[in-house]
């Protein structure tokens, strides 16, 4: 969106700067199985964030971006995980993220993987050929970093960023419109290569009446918005550790 774009190397920063990551022995080898192992609580869970500002946690801290607030509520239940592994930064488009996935140069693979992509694309005009494409790449470079357990990538979708006070004097029907159009090619891409889709548009309309669900920046959302994303999704992703 309408922000800065800064170097790859705070991302390095951000994403190799945790310490004391869980490394269960599962992450070794890739398992090209439709079946993925069982996770019970007590189990360690491994955990890749992919995507843009939402993703990063712009307007918010980091212990309230929603791959942290996932990975809270998973500690909490029992289940044995450490800070999630970030990829993601402000005004990245599908193709800023291949080259940022690229860059970070992630080799370990993970028990789940998160994908929150197309915002900036919508903003910025990308084509949907060359969108489809790159969501495509995306989804397929997830299903590795999962062990080809495609059950266990969730592709998230685009908060209508419309209702916003961002938005103020800009076509909001268009923006929702465009949203909705890259939303579906995310949905069709999901469906396509086996991943999860995960709605949570719906939700972040709720913005347009309550001002305490926008960060401070007046488009990303607040923490409590995104504790409303791990509402939502949190079941969808849990049911897949003892079910494919």
């Amino acid at each position: 969106m309408r922000v800065p774009v800064f170097g790859l190397m705070l991302l390095m920063l951000i994403g190799c700067g945790k310490k004391n990551e869980f490394i269960p022995a599962r992450d070794t080898a890739v398992n090209n199985s439709q079946t993925p192992p069982v996770i019970h609580p007590n189990d360690s869970v491994s955990y890749l964030a992919l995507g843009d500002s939402y993703t990063y946690g712009a307007g918010v801290s980091q212990s309230e971006s929603y791959p942290y607030q996932l990975a809270a509520q998973l500690s909490s239940q029992n289940y044995l995980i450490n800070s999630p592994r970030v990829v993601a930064f402000q005004g990245w488009t599908a193709s800023d993220l291949l080259a940022g996935i690229k860059a970070a140069n992630v080799t370990r693979k993970f028990d789940l993987v998160t994908l929150l992509i197309g915002v900036n694309d919508e903003n910025k005009g990308t084509d949907f050929t060359t969108y489809t494409l790159q969501v495509d790449q995306l989804i397929t470079q997830a299903i590795e970093y999962a062990r080809g357990y495609h059950s266990r990538v969730f592709v998230i979708s685009i908060p209508d960023w419309s209702v916003t006070p961002f938005a103020a004097g800009m076509n909001r029907a268009k923006i929702k419109a465009d949203v909705a159009t890259f939303n579906s090619i995310n949905e069709a891409e999901s469906k396509k290569l086996g991943a999860s889709y995960l709605d949570i548009s719906a939700i972040s309309e709720l913005a347009a009446n309550d001002a305490t669900l926008t960060a401070g920046d007046g488009l990303h959302p607040s923490a409590k918005m995104y504790a409303l994303w791990i509402n939502r999704v949190y079941g969808d992703i849990t049911a897949t550790f003892t079910s494919n």
